[in-house]
C-alpha cells in the first residue's frame, strides 16, 4: 500500500495546530500589506509631504522671528540679514527634517537668500535647487511675502513630483520677505510598486499554502473515516480481518487498535458462547442417553444374569467335551455382554470422584507398561518426554487411568498394522486467563480422521471401528471435564491424531516456575 503525504504521519492535532498558526500568520500578513498599502498610496505619500513641507516653512519663519527678536531694538538684524546668519538659521532648522530643501526669500531684489539642503554629510548650505524649479520658487516664496498668507504649490513632473511652501514673515525694520520650503517625492505612484508585488506574491503563497494544508487534513480524515469503514465492513463477514493504519495519523491509528480489540474480543467471546452452547447440548443429549441406557441396562443385566446361570448349570452337568466346550464360549461372550452392559450404566450414572494428590508422570508410566506386548506386536514404539514443570495434581486416580488407557488402546489401534510412535508428553502451560494447567499430550503416527469425524469423536456411540461401542471417548470427555480440566482432539488424515488433556494445577502441584 503506497505510503501518503509525509503530514499524514503527524496527529490530526499538530496538522490542525500548523494549519491554525498558518491563518494566523496569514492574517497578520495581510493587515501589514494593507497597512502599507494605506500608506503607499498616492493621496497618503502627497498629504504626509505637504504637511512635512508646511511644517519646515513655519519653522523657518519662527526661527527667523526668533532671532529677531533677540536682538535689541536699536541693534536689529541687517537689512537685508547676513548670508551667514540665515545660514545658520536654516541649517538649525532643516537638520531634524527628512530630505527638504529650505530658506527664505526677500522682497527686496525679488531673490532666494541664503538656504540650505540635506546631502550624505549633514545638512549643506548652497545651491541645492535645480534651475528648472528655482523661477516656481521664487514665484510662490514672492505670492507669500507680497500677499501676506502663506501660499503652496505641487509641480508634477517626468516620474517626480515637487511640493512647495511658503509663508510670509516680517521683522522689525526688516524688508518683507518669506520662508520657503521644498521636497521632492520621486517615483510616485510606482516607486513601492515592486515591494507591492512581492508582497502579493509571498501573500498569494501563503494562502495558496494555507489552502493545501486544509486539503491535506480534509484528505487525511476522509483517508482515516473510509479505512475504518472498510475495515469494519471485512469484519462483518470476518472478524479475524484487521484495519491496517501504522502511516496514518494518530487518532486514526488509536480508533483503528480499539475497533481490532474489540474485533479479537468479540470473536473469542462468540467462540466461548459456541463452545458453551455445544457444551451444554452434549450434556443434554449426555442425560437424555443416560436415561435410555440405564433403562436398557437394567432391562437387560436381569435376563443376562439368568442366561449366564442356565449356561454354567449346563456346563457342569454335561458329560460332552463339545457340550462343555460351547458352554465356555457362551460364557464368554455373556461376560462380554455384561462388562457391556455395566459400561452403560457407569456411563448413565453421575460421576463421583475421589481425587488425591498424583504424579501424574509415574501414573502415565504405569498405563503404558500396560500397553508395551500390545504395542510390540503392532511395531508401535512409544515414547514419552516429560517435563520437571508437571509435579502432582489432585485427581482422582482410578478415573484418570481410565481416560488414560482409553486414549492409548485408541492409539494403538489406529496404527495396527502399519505400525508407528505413540509420543506422550506431560507439561505445565498457562491458560488464557492466566492461570496453570497441566498438559498431558498423546500423539500418535496413525491413518488420522478427517474434520467431521474429529469434531465428533466426544459424541455418545459414534465410533468408526467395527466392533467398538462409541463410549470410550465419550466416557473420557466426562471424566475430564469431572475435573475441571478439557480434552481436546487434532488430526489430519494419512498424518496422524493429537490428543491435548488440560487439566487445573489446583492445590497439588509442585512446580517449579
Amino acid at each position: 500500500m503506497p505510503r501518503g503525504p509525509a503530514l499524514s504521519g503527524f496527529s490530526f492535532r499538530w496538522q490542525i495546530t500548523l494549519l491554525g498558526a498558518m491563518v494566523v500568520v496569514l492574517f497578520a500578513g495581510t493587515f501589514m500589506t494593507a497597512l502599507n498599502a494605506l500608506r503607499s498610496t498616492r493621496s497618503a505619500v502627497m498629504s504626509e509631504g505637504k504637511q512635512s513641507v508646511a511644517e519646515t516653512a513655519r519653522a523657518l519663519a519662527l526661527a527667523y522671528a526668533h532671532g529677531s527678536r533677540m536682538q535689541p531694538p536699536d541693534a536689529a538684524l541687517p537689512n537685508p540679514p547676513t548670508r551667514e546668519a540665515l545660514a545658520q538659521i536654516s541649517q538649525r532648522v532643516l537638520e531634524t527634517t527628512d530630505g527638504i530643501v529650505g530658506g527664505f526669500y526677500w522682497a527686496d531684489g525679488d531673490r532666494l537668500a541664503s538656504y540650505a539642503y540635506p546631502s550624505s554629510d549633514g545638512v549643506t548650505e548652497g545651491e541645492g535647487v535645480s534651475f528648472a524649479v528655482k523661477p516656481a520658487v521664487i514665484e510662490i516664496a514672492r505670492e507669500a511675502a507680497n500677499k501676506g498668507q502663506p501660499a503652496e504649490r505641487v509641480f508634477t513632473g517626468l516620474g517626480d513630483i515637487v511640493l512647495v511652501h511658503a509663508v510670509p514673515m516680517s521683522a522689525p525694520k526688516q524688508t518683507p520677505g518669506s520662508a520657503w520650503a521644498m521636497k521632492r517625492l520621486s517615483g510616485l505612484p510606482g516607486a513601492n510598486r515592486l515591494r507591492a508585488y512581492l508582497e502579493a506574491m509571498v501573500l498569494g503563497l501563503a494562502s495558496l499554502l494555507s489552502l493545501v494544508l486544509t486539503l491535506v487534513v480534509v484528505r487525511n480524515l476522509q483517508g482515516g473515516v473510509r479505512k475504518i469503514e472498510g475495515g469494519l465492513a471485512q469484519m462483518q463477514g470476518n472478524l479475524s480481518s484487521q484495519i491496517e493504519a501504522d502511516n496514518d495519523p494518530e487518532e486514526i491509528q488509536r480508533i483503528a487498535k480499539a475497533i481490532n480489540r474489540m474485533a479479537v474480543n468479540l470473536k473469542q467471546g462468540i467462540e466461548n458462547e459456541k463452545q458453551i452452547e455445544n457444551r451444554m447440548r452434549h450434556s443434554e443429549r449426555l442425560a437424555a442417553l443416560g436415561r435410555l441406557v440405564a433403562a436398557v441396562a437394567h432391562e437387560v443385566r436381569n435376563p443376562l444374569a439368568t442366561i449366564r446361570l442356565r449356561v454354567q448349570m449346563c456346563e457342569q452337568d454335561a458329560n460332552s467335551s463339545a457340550v462343555q466346550e460351547s458352554c465356555a464360549v457362551a460364557l464368554e461372550e455373556i461376560e462380554r455382554l455384561n462388562g457391556m452392559v455395566n459400561r452403560l450404566l457407569s456411563f448413565a450414572q453421575p460421576v463421583q470422584l475421589h481425587p488425591g494428590p498424583t504424579e501424574l508422570a509415574r501414573l502415565i508410566e504405569q498405563r503404558l507398561a500396560g500397553f508395551q506386548e500390545k504395542a510390540r506386536n503392532q511395531g508401535v514404539c512409544l515414547v514419552t518426554r516429560f517435563s520437571e514443570e508437571s509435579g502432582t495434581v489432585s485427581v482422582d486416580q482410578n478415573r484418570m487411568a481410565q481416560v488414560f488407557d482409553n486414549v492409548i488402546q485408541n492409539a494403538i489401534e489406529a496404527m495396527t498394522g502399519a505400525g508407528g510412535t505413540l509420543s506422550v508428553s506431560l507439561g505445565a502451560v498457562r491458560a488464557a486467563g492466566g492461570s496453570r494447567e497441566v498438559c498431558v499430550e498423546f500423539a500418535d503416527t496413525g491413518k488420522g480422521m478427517n474434520a467431521e469425524t474429529a469434531s465428533r469423536v466426544f459424541d455418545p456411540f459414534f465410533t468408526t471401528k467395527t466392533t467398538g461401542t462409541g463410549l470410550g471417548l465419550s466416557i473420557c470427555h466426562e471424566l475430564v471435564r469431572a475435573h475441571g480440566g478439557d480434552i481436546q482432539v487434532a488430526s489430519t488424515e494419512r498424518v496422524g491424531t493429537r490428543i491435548r488433556i488440560l487439566l487445573p494445577a489446583g492445590n497439588g502441584v509442585a512446580a517449579n516456575n
